[in-house]
């Protein structure tokens, strides 16, 4: 399933602002696990916790409720929408009415919260972190800031730095397909001016979009904000707006099998945990071969140290000696 990412939100909220900012909240909605759906103005928004958000002109019926939506339906019913922003350019989306705040939480399972005078007076669910908690008369705290503007090359591969940045994975991958780079490449290896144009074509991205769906046999497969080199062989559909695209597709989106999606959960966490592991196998095996490379030098310091032999180590190897704690420090 398509989940979202920072620069779709970025994109709904361009789109949704013009149309909201300054109408009025007419209802709330509950259709189903984890989905909302609010109507303000003459837009009708859904938001499936923790997977997308957008306007939407399929409306499903439903008699379902909770007590979230029955505070908010009290709370804000006739608010006028004053605002809508993303904090801190991620996953995260804000409703600010002149009688509240609705926050949705795009992260993770997601979450939706009712905030009143800087207070949590609802959620979808409360939950609680080591630096952070969503609790009923608590004041509402986002999560700190962990996006990056700016590309950080490490020695890690280079989608690790990239998914730090303001877009989504699948932007980042598009990105480095378009300039011919292999997302497995250690990002302190590419040269000043690569890095340049990765940060340009992330640019270009964002400032040329156009929301696409991609068809297989009359059958929508996914929607992105730009042409995917990945669904080059592909029918595609440009759309005037990203939540007709996300429409769209989720309109066609035959939801998996229950223990199926659990499974594809868990492979994907564990292809991150492969991912992460073979970069500390890298890491390991560049101080294996170092050590190796220098393994006289090292048993020489070793039997030098042994045998207190200490200015001859500083003597040689230019070595900083610590005789209170025993420890010898050598660059090799």
């Amino acid at each position: 399933m398509h989940i979202f990412s920072n620069l779709e939100y970025s994109f709904i909220i361009a789109e949704l602002g013009p149309k909201i900012i300054g109408r009025h909240m007419h209802k709330i909605k509950k259709i189903g696990e984890k989905i909302y759906r609010i109507k303000v103005g003459d837009e009708d928004i859904i938001c499936e916790l923790g997977i997308r958000l957008h306007s939407t002109n399929y409306l499903e019926q439903s008699a379902l409720t909770d007590k979230f939506v029955e505070k908010v339906e009290k709370e804000l019913d006739n608010g006028k929408l004053t605002s809508i922003e993303q904090i801190n350019n991620d996953r995260i989306i804000s409703f600010t009415f002149n009688k509240g705040k609705l926050v949705f939480e795009m992260f993770a399972q997601g979450n939706v919260i009712f905030i009143k005078d800087d207070k949590i007076v609802a959620a979808a669910k409360y939950e609680s972190w080591s630096d952070r908690e969503i609790k009923a008369n608590s004041p509402y705290n986002p999560p700190k800031p962990s996006v990056s503007q700016k590309l950080e090359p490490s020695e890690k591969y280079i989608i690790v730095s990239l998914m730090k940045m303001p877009f989504g994975k699948e932007y980042a991958l598009e990105a480095l397909s378009r300039l011919k780079i292999d997302e497995k490449t250690p990002g302190k290896s590419l040269s000043g001016n690569k890095l340049q144009q990765l940060e340009g074509e992330l640019s270009s991205i964002k400032s040329n979009s156009a929301p696409t769906a991609f068809y297989k046999d009359g059958k929508v497969l996914d929607f992105a904000l730009t042409k995917l080199s990945k669904y080059s062989d592909l029918e595609s559909k440009a759309f005037h707006s990203l939540s007709k695209a996300a429409d769209e597709y989720y309109l066609n989106f035959e939801k998996p099998n229950p223990k199926l999606e659990k499974l594809n959960e868990r492979l994907e966490k564990q292809e991150q945990r492969l991912t992460e592991l073979q970069e500390e196998e890298k890491a390991f095996k560049e101080k294996g071969d170092h050590i190796y490379n220098n393994y006289e030098k090292a048993s020489e310091i070793i039997g030098l140290a042994k045998n207190v032999q200490f200015d001859e180590i500083e003597r040689k190897y230019k070595g900083k000696i610590n005789k209170k704690d025993k420890s010898v420090e050598v660059e090799l």
